[in-house]
């Protein structure tokens, strides 16, 4: 079995079957998935016919100009001699880790965290992992994400002691996945948040409620002050909406990266990092994105067998 990056994705390469997990483009010969419904992942599925979990191929549709085929939950698709399934990673809604089996077994962690949120229960647990591919955005010593109990309860202070004074308040994050654990968060404290059509749409997939940008009588609902949910491109355009709604508004990011914001992450930290690493006990960990040699280095000094991804591996 082969193991090598293509770009920001994973290939798979047993011999009989091709697996591409995640690249930006298709990759000849391969069956190719997606673990989750994010932009810089789905790039196979514009050109290609892509598996997902029922959750994601759900948000692919809505986004629209995607194809996808759903792999129900708990099922084994076979592709040569290698079974291909499944398992929650925690990341968003519908986010996946691969696991593929033909004697040895190889898990895929996509992006995952081990935290649960609001949504989303944290990733599962794999057993009997002999390869672990190994995702380390912040899996860096430096980062080291509060208790996400404890995020939740600053921004509940946050946002009721702003909306008090008057002011509309927004909070920025991501239209898929970031938006929805924002907006259910919301709706537990009785706030519906005001959103653009993107988040609107994949909103309406978990049956959170929402005030439409545009819709009928927003004007009227915004006349008292409000919670926007934005992606964060809409920074750029905060002053001339200030104006247009006159009111006050406040903002803040919420993100892994939020320096003045919420850190508010859909990634593992380090020390979520390190625990996974700890439960799987795996035979080998290959690390790939940002931080992987850094991750590498400290598994390797606690005596795991651990390498960046950054060429071709045979197992």
């Amino acid at each position: 079995m082969l193991i090598y990056p293509w770009k920001n994705g994973v290939v798979v390469d047993t011999g009989l079957a091709k697996i591409a997990v995640d690249t930006p483009k298709p990759v000849p010969g391969a069956t190719h998935v997606v673990t989750h419904a994010h932009y810089d992942h789905t790039g196979a599925a514009r050109k290609t016919t892509v598996l997902t979990t029922p959750g994601t191929h759900e948000i692919l549709k809505v986004l629209g100009g995607l194809s996808s085929e759903p792999v129900r939950e708990g099922s084994i698709h076979f592709f040569g001699d290698t079974e291909l399934s499944f398992a929650p990673a925690g990341h968003i809604p519908g986010s996946a880790q691969l696991i593929l089996d033909n004697g040895k077994r190889v898990v895929i962690t996509g992006d995952w965290k081990l935290e649960s949120d609001i949504l989303e229960p944290g990733a599962e647990i794999i057993d009997d992992v002999d390869v672990l591919v190994l995702e380390t955005t912040f899996g860096a010593p430096q980062y080291q994400f509060p208790d996400r109990k404890e995020i939740y309860g600053e921004m509940k202070r946050w946002v009721l002691a702003n909306l008090g004074i008057n002011n509309h308040v927004v909070l920025f994050g991501y239209a898929v996945g970031k938006s929805q654990e924002l907006t259910a968060l919301l709706n537990s404290w009785g706030i519906v948040p005001v959103v653009p059509d993107r988040t609107h749409r994949v909103n309406r997939l978990f049956g959170l409620s929402d005030v439409l940008i545009g819709s009928e009588g927003w004007r009227e609902y915004v006349s008292e002050p409000r919670v926007f949910v934005l992606p964060p491109n809409f920074s750029d355009i905060l002053s001339a909406l200030e104006v247009e709604l006159g009111r006050k508004i406040v903002a803040r990011s919420c993100s892994g990266w939020a320096r003045n914001g919420f850190q508010l992450s859909s990634h593992a930290d380090f020390w979520q990092t390190i625990n996974l690493v700890r439960k799987t006990e795996p035979e080998l960990v290959l690390t790939y994105g940002g931080n992987a040699g850094q991750v590498a280095t400290v598994l390797r000094r606690m005596g795991y067998d651990a390498r960046p991804l950054t060429h071709t591996v045979m197992i």
